[in-house]
């Protein structure tokens, strides 16, 4: 269902380098005010309003029946809209049966009737077998009369639920039974039974699992002869009114709008006709610019689809270029927040683990919201890797055990933890029986290693990835207590830092090599990987901070492992080849006109070749979620600003503005805002309730404002 408003963009603003008593917005959300692109942007509340309705009972579904639904929903959207994609991997099929348990206390007195809402045929019936109701699918309530006493002592009820595909659901409103309050219970089979997961109802009234993106009416910014372009990027439907038999072309740039081979359709440009003489796109398109032939069109509109969103998050400097990358980035990821963290918005539409593990980080950075990044993670994993690995890859399957905790990080969900440690453990079990005595991760001939769109020797990067996931793991096994599992994998992985450092290490090149066979050459993925994970020690850094300072090493192919080589970059000390990276190669894209970072820049590619990718013409993705990485990288690199302790409990603060004059930013956390403004002698930093700062060996407690001298 959607939900439609119309929106644009609030006036620029301006303020001082300073916290104001208290001000409705940040100094960050100010300064940063002029470089908005997103049409819905507000940084006071969610926008468009969320389809939620609180204080009321939550809808109850099976643990991770709702989002593996939602990614079958997405897959079979992608399918629809005939994008040209394929997407490996083994996925969880929905259960469309489940029954729902509950176990009263003895001497409760029940109500005359149970008033209930489901989704699919209902059976309710007393586990003895005693059947109380039965009745068809309906989006009305159903009355079960229940009796004066529970017969033989049997005191459990069980609603019985079956759907013609899509995942049962169950709420009840009121009294001792309702949903949220009483302990129910659920299983597939109708046998073994575990907690169900809780979503809040919809003020629409539909069931969670029906909902859909929220539209927003645009009206183009501009239109050249038959080229309409709506400013920016978006996503969304297309609508107007013409006579006779209109045709539709869509684009991400002028090049592919202007596109009329129907071979280099990168999606499909159908429409449909709505009987009053008005068409719509039959499907959500990605685009900027679109032409439409074949008639006079006129009251021209895009229905753009926005997921519900506030900009808490914000980034600001004394390089204007810098804070447009910020922002830019910020709605890059905008775009891409779909039921899940997706990729991009044009070619796949579909979440993949390793562009979580940048895309996450933006989202924690700019947006602060953690369900997005749970429901990624458990759609994507929930199916397991007994068949094939996460999104057919083998480094993703290793991705989401590194996702997993930073999502504990920054949103301190112990609850999902829980719920994902038997999967969890499970997977770095399967990676594990493919290792060989050295600790090293042994790929069979069919194995697909990504790490990077680049063709060069990946096993020392895939090695180091592997590390990162064992240590991750054991770091996640000390939450729980788990200290046999914890023990064993940090075994593992010290084995597995042996060999490298023995076999992949080059001492006298200082670098590490593409392969851990003694001999291969250096590997500019392995540099960066092994400082952002930890891997480096110390007395490597000067070599490795010379080795990607250089030109000697092949570079990195996508925006996504440049996000991770500015991250290493940073924590190598730096901060200015940091700033000249991010201006050269995302200023690049913005230079090019872009409103979105791009899926890749080669800057050797000039005018309408650049959108070219996969050897097809128009096939790179122009809003594409692995860009992101400046939104989240520029605040936590230039401010130091890094979770800790799980939730921001504990966070850093180590600045380091390099050749900027002034920084600021907000960045949101569940505890509240974390607000900071540098300058190179002073730097003022707001703490929330429930944090704690730590700066230069000393700690600084929350809910407070410190004015701190550098």
């Amino acid at each position: 269902m959607l939900r439609r408003c119309i929106l644009t963009c609030g006036a620029t603003a301006t303020a001082v380098l300073a916290f104001a008593q208290p001000a409705p917005l940040s100094v960050a959300h100010e300064k940063s005010r002029f470089a908005v692109i997103d049409p819905t942007y507000d940084p006071l509340k969610t926008s468009p309003a969320p389809d939620i309705k609180t204080n009321a009972a939550p809808w109850l579904y099976g643990e991770a029946e709702l989002e593996c639904w939602r990614l079958h929903v997405l897959r079979e959207q992608s399918s629809a809209a005939k994008l040209k994609i394929g997407y490996p991997g083994t996925y969880h099929t929905p259960s469309s049966k489940g029954t729902f348990s509950l176990t009263l206390d003895a001497s409760q007195r029940l109500p005359e009737s149970l008033v209930l809402r489901a989704v699919g045929d209902v059976v309710v019936r007393l586990a003895g077998g005693r059947e109380l109701y039965r009745g068809d699918a309906s989006e009305s309530v159903h009355r079960v009369a229940l009796p004066d006493n529970l017969p033989g002592g049997d005191h459990t009820l069980q609603v019985a639920l079956s759907t013609r595909g899509e995942p049962p659901a169950l709420v009840i409103e009121d009294g001792p039974c309702a949903t949220g309050v009483a302990p129910w219970r659920w299983a597939a089979d109708g046998v073994h039974f575990e907690e169900p997961q809780a979503f809040p109802q919809t003020l629409s009234g539909v069931p969670p699992h029906r909902v859909e993106l929220s539209e927003v009416v645009l009206e183009p910014a501009r239109r050249e002869g038959d080229l309409f372009d709506m400013g920016r990027e978006l996503f969304g439907r297309i609508s107007f009114a013409c006579s006779g038999q209109p045709s539709l072309f869509v684009g991400e740039s002028p090049a592919e709008a202007k596109n009329s081979d129907p071979r280099h359709f990168e999606q499909s440009p159908a429409l449909k006709a709505n009987g009053d003489g008005t068409w719509t796109s039959e499907h959500p398109l990605a685009f900027r610019y679109f032409r439409i032939t074949g008639g006079q069109p006129s009251d021209v509109k895009c229905q753009a689809l926005f997921n519900p969103a506030q900009y808490r998050g914000a980034f600001a400097c004394s390089d204007e270029r810098l804070t447009r990358i910020w922002m830019t980035s910020a709605y890059t990821l905008r775009l891409c927040r779909h039921d899940f963290l997706i990729d991009g918005v044009k070619r796949d539409r579909l979440p993949w683990v390793g562009d979580l593990a940048m895309s996450l980080m933006a989202n924690a950075y700019t947006f602060g919201d953690g369900e997005i990044v749970r429901r990624s993670l458990v759609s994507l994993g929930r199916a397991g890797i007994g068949q094939t690995h996460l999104n057919g890859i083998v480094d993703y399957s290793m991705w989401w055990i590194v996702a997993q905790e930073y999502y504990q990080l920054y949103y301190g969900d112990e609850a999902h933890l829980r719920r994902e440690w038997g999967r969890i453990k499970d997977t770095v079990a399967r990676l594990e029986s493919k290792c060989d005595p050295d600790g090293l991760y042994v790929t069979g001939p069919k194995d697909w290693v990504f790490i990077d769109w680049v063709s060069e020797d990946k096993q020392t990067a895939l090695q180091i990835i592997w590390w990162w996931a064992q240590t991750s793991g054991a770091r996640l096994a000390d939450r729980l207590g788990d200290q046999e599992t914890a023990a064993h994998w940090r075994s593992r992985a010290e084995t597995l830092e042996k060999t490298l450092r023995l076999r992949a290490w080059d001492e006298t090149a200082g670098s590490w090599r593409g392969k851990p066979d003694g001999t291969s050459g250096p590997s500019r993925h392995a540099a960066i990987f092994s400082v952002v994970s930890g891997l480096a020690k110390p007395e490597q850094h000067a070599a490795l901070r010379a080795a990607l300072l250089s030109d000697q090493l092949k570079p990195v192919g996508t925006p996504y492992v440049a996000g991770f080589e500015n991250i290493a970059l940073a924590r190598l000390g730096e901060t200015d080849a940091l700033i000249k990276q991010v201006s050269a190669y995302w200023g690049g894209m913005i230079d090019r006109g872009a409103t979105t970072f791009w899926e890749a820049l080669d800057v050797k590619q000039k005018g309408d070749d650049a959108y070219g990718f996969y050897q097809r013409p128009y096939a790179k993705s122009l809003c594409h979620a692995w860009s992101a990485g400046p939104a989240a990288f520029l605040p936590a690199e230039i401010f130091g600003l890094r979770p800790v302790a799980d939730g921001w409990s504990r966070f850093t603060v180590e600045p380091r503005l390099g050749s900027l004059q002034w920084a600021c930013a907000t960045v949101p956390t569940p505890r509240g805002d974390i607000e900071i403004a540098l300058t190179p002698t002073h730097m003022t930093l707001r703490v929330p309730a429930g944090a704690t700062a730590v700066w230069r060996g000393r700690t600084f407690n929350g809910p407070r404002v410190y004015n701190l001298d550098l």
